[in-house]
């Protein structure tokens, strides 16, 4: 698969938010501005063969963001090191023909480095700058290999404000990438969640904002007839009574009108609930109407109902036996 280098899963290249500083003196929030120093060999160091990003990144090839950041300190591409081809340790998503995604770590290969390799080369440049942004540059984990299959890695020159200079960045973000190897981490979204229209995990809110007290009020009419989507999740143990446990998606759905109507039956006729209950549920739902409107709804604890149909604050409800298994099944 033939893509341009800025076409993974976070771009590399981007640049995290931050204020304004001096170059060298202190930000706003009372740190100086951290300026990389280059240490160690003149030149970059010549390994053997190129075997692999895991090979070469042993624990950190999933996620290189970290180790991608030291090449503003390693030694500068010379003259004495001939590359013909770069390599690219990254991480990427990948959708499954299922509707899913799935976060990958992918080992690229790029053999033009036509306009890649005179940046390289470049110098640092002062740190004259009058300001500079407090942002942290992403910066790729990149590897250079000889015909003989040696590589190294290049130090990437920096600008006044110790950040990658900008003809490095232009190049790399119009570097023409194969991904020659890719593995799946890690799943992100299943099947069975994308097609059910549902999030891969949910907090549980009816927990998470009924940690304080708050004024009893009465629902107001919901509508008779809706669209609605149910996802139903399964609280881990190690989630329940947290701040805001974080549910696994397990099943749902879009709703028929019959289902709605009897929800809508029992949400009418339920008693108050009581907000501030401290018994953590071990699965909850969330149905989501449309045009706007949530109902956070437990499977057991206190059972109750969290609604959200309005722009005021959340109402909370008991569920009934019939409302229970009408929704969980």
């Amino acid at each position: 698969m033939r893509i341009h280098a800025t076409m993974t899963t976070v771009a590399l290249m981007a640049l995290l938010v931050g204020g304004c500083a001096r170059a060298g003196e202190d930000t706003p929030g009372g740190g100086a501005v951290p300026g990389p120093q280059r240490s160690g060999p003149a030149a970059p160091v010549v390994n053997d063969r190129w075997d692999s990003c895991d090979a070469a990144l042993p624990g950190q090839a999933e996620d290189p963001f970290g180790a991608g950041q030291e090449a503003l300190t390693l030694p500068l591409l010379g003259d004495d090191f001939q590359p013909v081809s770069a390599i690219i340790c990254r991480s990427g998503i990948r959708q499954r023909p299922g509707g899913g995604s799935e976060s990958t770590a992918e080992e690229a290969r790029a053999d033009d480095l036509t306009a890649l390799l005179p940046t390289l080369r470049l110098s640092d440049e002062p740190a004259t700058a009058e300001a500079c942004t407090a942002d942290l540059p992403a910066v790729p984990w990149l590897a250079l290999v000889d015909r003989d299959g040696r590589w190294i890695r290049p130090g990437v020159p920096i600008d006044s404000c110790h950040k990658p200079r900008r003809e490095f960045r232009k190049a790399y973000e119009d570097l023409v990438t194969v991904t020659v190897k890719s593995r799946v981490v890690r799943q992100l979204e299943s099947d069975a969640a994308a097609t059910a229209g549902c999030s891969q995990t949910y907090g549980d809110m009816t927990w998470a904002l009924g940690q304080d007290e708050v004024v009893e009020r009465t629902l107001g009419p919901l509508p008779e007839t809706v669209s609605a989507r149910r996802c139903v999740y399964d609280v881990p143990v190690g989630e329940r009574g947290s701040g805001k446990p974080a549910g696994d998606f397990r099943d749902g759905g879009p709703l028929t009108a019959a289902d709605w109507t009897a929800i809508r039956a029992e949400l009418a006729s339920a008693a108050p609930g009581n907000a501030t209950c401290r018994t953590p549920a071990g699965r909850f739902a969330v149905i989501h109407l449309e045009p706007g409107g949530t109902l956070n709804i437990e499977g057991d604890g206190c059972r109750r109902i969290l609604a959200e149909v309005s722009n005021g604050p959340g109402v909370y409800l008991q569920s009934s036996e019939r409302l229970t298994s009408l929704v969980f099944g």
